[in-house]
């Protein structure tokens, strides 16, 4: 029986100082504070549900359909040698890459739980599996910039980030776990859709919540200390803290090259918001997270880098003048491909269930 670890009493002390500020921006400023709760809350309903809910259900479907199996067959294979990781691993980094946050991270302490992963792996998979997904780079990040080219980039500098992340954390000689082969582990447990759903449910309540929270804290922040700090220190202060306000205060800045920089980094990182919303959905499996922040703050720093180094190298790629925008509705466009993504990955779960449904039948007629 694994013995669970005593978190560190600052795990607990940073969500307890974030929910002080936010009662104290409400006593001291209500009107602020009820304001900002009530745009996090407009955020929620017309933007994060639309789009990260369908991708919940489509994770959960995933690792429960059998569909962990056929990824790890498809992409397991370079799991071992790149990241020391075994083949489910697989599901994670890729559901993480196409869900966006906290979907990876779900779906990391889901293989968990389903005895897929070892403790040790999910928590090494967790510093580079969770990332921002196509739907928001493409729909509100490319909306602000206004073109579809400078979105795929950052995108391919998110992927790139992510996979160099992940070698960099990889085992170093005997610490590679046996586990990390190509053993193909099938999951233990059977579809559940009445489970998929209230899961889904309930991670999808923790991050609203976490939302609504740190638009409350942002707005406090701004209103104390906006009046003298520079626009682009301010901008930064709110990615670090919440991803897509950070993200959509970027037409702000008048330098081009920072806006790429900032929003590469904003992405990569995620945000306070993110990795509390990600220790939301870990805890009730136990796992800590003890990489995950750690990572991240190394995604970021390779992700400005590469983000520089193409404005140096390839300066076509990341124009300096920005087109007018390309997507006026990319709140649209962001639930538009989020729910098509989320279809696709839904029809590959039922269609992987159908064939372990089809194999166990054709093993049943064998026995007899």
């Amino acid at each position: 029986m694994e013995v669970k670890q005593q978190s560190s009493p600052w795990a607990a002390a940073v969500p307890a100082l974030l929910s002080f500020f936010a009662i104290l921006a409400l006593i001291l400023d209500a009107e602020t504070a009820v304001s900002a709760a009530s745009a996090g809350l407009q955020l929620c309903l017309q933007t994060v549900v639309p789009s990260l809910f369908p991708f919940l259900v489509a994770a959960r479907l995933f690792t429960s359909s059998g569909a962990v199996e056929w990824c790890a067959r498809v992409v397991g294979p370079v799991m071992g040698p790149a990241f020391g990781l075994p083949p489910q691993g697989a599901a994670a980094l890729v559901l993480g890459l196409l869900g966006g946050y906290p979907v990876g991270a779900q779906t990391a302490a889901t293989l968990y739980g389903e005895r897929l992963l070892t403790k040790a792996e999910a928590e090494r998979l967790l510093a580079f599996c969770s990332n921002a997904g196509p739907a928001f780079i493409f729909g509100m990040v490319g909306g602000l910039f206004g073109s579809g080219k400078i979105a795929a980039v950052l995108f391919g500098i998110h992927i790139v980030s992510a996979l160099m992340t992940g070698l960099i954390f990889r085992p170093r000689g005997n610490q590679v776990l046996a586990s990390s082969g190509n053993t193909i582990r099938k999951p233990a447990s059977k579809l559940d859709f009445s489970a998929v759903m209230t899961g889904a449910v309930k991670t999808m309540g923790l991050i609203c919540g976490c939302i609504l929270l740190f638009q409350v804290i942002v707005a406090f922040l701004e209103r104390a200390l906006g009046t003298w700090m520079p626009p682009a220190v301010e901008i930064g202060l709110s990615g670090l803290l919440e991803l897509a306000g950070g993200c959509s205060r970027l037409p702000q800045l008048e330098a081009a090259g920072l806006r790429y920089c900032m929003a590469s980094g904003f992405l990569a990182f995620g945000g306070l918001c993110v990795w509390l919303q990600t220790k939301s959905v870990i805890a009730p499996y136990g796992l800590t997270g003890r990489y995950y922040l750690s990572g991240k703050v190394l995604q970021g720093t390779i992700a400005v880098l590469l983000t520089w180094g193409i404005q140096v190298v390839y300066p076509s790629w990341l124009p300096r003048t920005l087109p007018t925008a390309a997507f006026p509705n990319h709140a649209g466009l962001l639930r538009a491909t989020a729910i098509v993504t989320a279809l696709f990955l839904c029809g590959l779960g039922i269609w992987c269930l159908r064939l372990r449904k089809k194999a166990g039948k054709e093993e049943a007629l064998d026995v007899y």
